[in-house]
This record gives structure tokens, C-alpha cells and sequence, in this order.
């Protein structure tokens, strides 16, 4: 008797462990972002300083195969694409001319592209090699794209040159960023390649390449960076390039000279050219709100002196590989309706009116005052609550009539088992006596 009463019990529970697996709140759901934001920064190489020497003093702050672009789930996206970023000096003062102009006069060889707007893709034509100061470009082309959920761009320029200081080879750059607030992802893929760099005629790089990732699903990041160096040589011997400096490799251009003779010589090199040389050091670290991918790239300083007759010394920073990645978001919360008693306003009708006399002069019967009951604001009304069972929604009514029918179908199946065993005992007994 204690067995099947057992098993009973047991069966019982299964619909009650059924339900807490299968049945759920309709609003419970896989949580996504709330808000999402992404933003890129890609360049084959970038410039910040003053050239004097080189031949008039001009301020630079541009690069090779420049990219910007930054994404949201508002949505709002945008990408500049550049063969060659001319800096913020030469567009403030395209803006300035063409504001006077009240038209456009000068345009900067670049394509943009936002969203929303009109301009949700743009492509800048293949440009001509020009020159202009100490400044040279080779020929370059570039595209953007944008939506609501996508900003990607591509950037190429063929040459880029500061007279007497640096040299830069055909350089490429890529961008693509995704976001979906909806669906909690983010993916951004950015990558930039560099042929050959010369600086002042001393220091030579080889195929640098940057690469940055960053993968978002829902709370899981994941954000990679790499820098890679095809080769670099200074006056003729290979070196190695490190967050400290450079150290020369292979074997020594000075016959029985050690390599650590050679790096001496190589840095006493780059000193007299008044350069300096280091590799920045990426970063890729990740929460669950947040990501950065950032290459660094190889940094390189190059300080000359100011030559007689006035002309300004040479002050230039130049970053190559340089890819920066970041990306940050929000979980949604779940909007719950407060529920507000609104006791209902009983009284007269709400066309009824009401006259007031104010007191006026004696010889006056006073004002005439005349108003209206305040408005009637009506009860919130009950929202039924719905459940999801097996995918299809069901009211909370139908889900409590099902539960009740299991549990009765298996407490009932144990109580009638009892009286039936029961019955044949007694029927056993009876025959026995």
C-alpha cells in the first residue's frame, strides 16, 4: 500500500515541475541592449607637428588612408573615408572660405556618409597626385556606407610625402561596424597596411600591418588587436622594434662587429638624425559593458634642429598601424506600469454650474462667478496576465485550469488505487473466513 501511495506522491509533482520548465511570463526574454555605441579610428599613418625646415612652416595633424566612424542604436551612424586627412587647420579653413562664399568654393577629397540622411553612401573618384608645400599625395580613392545598423568605409592613397622628413608607400584601410540593439550583438573588424615608411632618409619600415576586433553578445566581449612588422632597418642594418626602443638583429653590417656593438651604432644613428623610435604597446581588454581593440602602432618622434636665418625647426610625430576600437552598451530593464488607485468622483453632473456673487460697491450687485466639477479620471484598467507554454501564449485562466486538471488527475489516480486495494483485501478476507 505505502509504494503505490509513494509513486502517488511522486506523479503528483510532476506537473508542478512541469510548469516552473515550461511555463514562463509572457515579458520574460533574452536580455539586449538597451543602448549601444561603437566608435573606429583607422589610419595607415597619422602626423602631428610642425615643419619648418622642410621648407615653409606649415602645421600638420593629417595621415595616409584615414578612416573615423562611429555607430549607435538611436540609430545614428557616420563615416569620413580619406585617401590623405589634410587636418583640422586645412578643413576649418576650407569651412571658412566656403562660409564666406556663402557656396561651396573648396571641398577636402574625402567621402562621408551618415544616417540618418540623404547621404547614406558616398565614394571619393580617384584623385590625382598633387603637391602643394612641403606636402606630396599620390593619387587615392575612397568609399563610406552607413544604416541603421552598419557604418564601413575603405580609404587608399598610393604616396605620402613631407619633403626632407618622411616618405610613405601605398597604404589600405577597412572598416566595418554592425550593431544590433535588438538582438544584443556588436561585431567591428578594422585593418590598415602600410607598404614602406622612410624617415629623414635613416630609418626604414616594412609592411606594417594593424589589425583590431571586437565581438559583443549580449554580456559576452571579445576584443583582439595585433600589430605586425614585415622588416625595419636603420642606415642599412635590421632592427628590432620594442616598447624601449630598437635592437639590431641578423647580422652586423660591420664585419666582426657583435649585435650589441651594431645597436649601439644604429641608435647613436638615429640620435644624430634626431629620431626616436618605439612601439606604443596594444591593448584589448573587455567587461560585460565594454570592449577596447587598440594597436597603438609604431610611434616615431622626429626633432630637428632650426637651421640659420630664421627657418623654424622640425617637430613631427608619426604614428603607423594605428587602429583604435571601442564599444559600450546598456542592457534593456524590463518597463513596469505602476498601478494607481484612482478612487472614481462621485457628485452632480459635470454641465451643472455654479453662481457666486463677490461683493461689490453698494449701489453694485457684484460679479457673476461661473464654473464647472473637475474632471472624472476613470480607474486603471486590469491587465490580463499572459504566460508562454512550449512558444504559444496562453492566458494565466487557461494556464491555472490545466495545472488544477493535472493535479487531479494524479492525487485522484492514488486515491482511487487506495479504495480499489482496499475493496480486494476485504473481498480476500471475506473469502478466507
Amino acid at each position: 500500500m505505502r509504494r503505490p501511495l509513494a509513486l502517488a506522491a511522486v506523479l503528483s509533482l510532476v506537473p508542478t515541475a512541469g510548469a516552473l520548465l515550461v511555463v514562463r511570463p509572457a515579458a520574460a526574454a533574452d536580455p539586449v541592449y538597451d543602448q549601444v555605441g561603437v566608435t573606429a579610428i583607422v589610419a595607415g599613418v597619422r602626423t602631428n607637428g610642425v615643419i619648418g625646415a622642410s621648407g615653409g612652416l606649415v602645421t600638420l595633424d593629417g595621415g595616409s588612408a584615414y578612416l573615423s566612424g562611429r555607430l549607435d542604436s538611436s540609430p545614428s551612424a557616420q563615416v569620413r573615408a580619406a585617401p590623405y586627412e589634410p587636418g583640422t587647420l586645412v578643413r576649418t579653413g576650407v569651412g571658412q572660405v566656403n562660409g564666406a562664399a556663402g557656396q561651396t568654393v573648396l571641398t577636402v577629397p574625402d567621402a562621408e556618409a551618415r544616417y540618418p540622411g540623404a547621404e547614406s553612401k558616398a565614394s571619393c573618384c580617384q584623385l590625382p597626385a598633387v603637391s602643394q608645400g612641403p606636402v606630396s599625395l599620390g593619387a587615392g580613392q575612397a568609399t563610406a556606407e552607413t544604416g541603421p545598423t552598419l557604418a564601413k568605409g575603405t580609404a587608399v592613397g598610393a604616396s605620402y610625402r613631407i619633403l626632407g622628413a618622411l616618405t610613405v608607400g601605398p597604404s589600405t584601410s577597412s572598416l566595418t561596424m554592425t550593431a544590433s540593439a535588438a538582438v544584443g550583438q556588436v561585431v567591428q573588424n578594422a585593418r590598415t597596411a602600410v607598404s614602406h615608411v622612410d624617415v629623414a632618409g635613416v630609418l626604414q619600415l616594412e609592411d606594417v600591418v594593424g589589425t583590431a576586433s571586437i565581438k559583443s553578445d549580449h554580456d559576452h566581449h571579445v576584443a583582439v588587436q595585433s600589430l605586425t612588422l614585415g622588416g625595419a632597418s636603420v642606415g642599412g642594418q635590421s632592427v628590432q622594434l620594442g616598447n624601449n626602443g630598437v635592437t639590431a638583429v641578423g647580422t652586423a653590417l660591420i664585419p666582426g662587429q657583435t649585435l650589441e656593438a651594431a645597436t649601439a651604432t644604429v641608435n647613436a644613428q638615429l640620435a644624430a638624425a634626431g629620431i626616436t623610435i618605439h612601439t606604443l604597446g596594444g591593448t584589448a581588454k573587455h567587461d560585460t559593458r565594454s570592449a577596447v581593440a587598440d594597436t597603438g602602432g609604431v610611434e616615431i618622434d622626429l626633432v630637428t634642429p632650426a637651421l640659420p636665418g630664421g627657418v623654424a625647426a622640425n617637430t613631427l610625430t608619426i604614428v603607423v598601424g594605428g587602429v583604435a576600437l571601442t564599444e559600450l552598451d546598456a542592457l534593456s530593464v524590463p518597463f513596469v506600469a505602476p498601478i494607481v488607485d484612482v478612487p472614481p468622483i462621485t457628485g452632480g453632473s459635470a454641465s451643472s454650474t455654479v453662481s457666486t456673487y463677490v461683493p461689490g460697491t453698494p449701489s453694485g450687485s457684484g460679479l457673476p462667478v461661473t464654473g464647472q466639477a473637475g474632471p472624472q479620471i476613470a480607474a486603471p484598467q486590469a491587465v490580463a496576465t499572459a504566460f508562454v507554454v512550449s512558444g504559444r501564449r496562453i492566458s494565466a485562466q487557461l494556464a491555472l485550469i490545466a495545472f488544477a486538471g493535472w493535479q487531479l488527475l494524479s492525487l485522484g489516480s492514488a486515491t482511487l488505487y487506495a479504495f480499489v486495494e482496499r475493496r480486494r483485501r476485504l473481498v480476500v478476507r471475506g473469502g478466507s473466513a
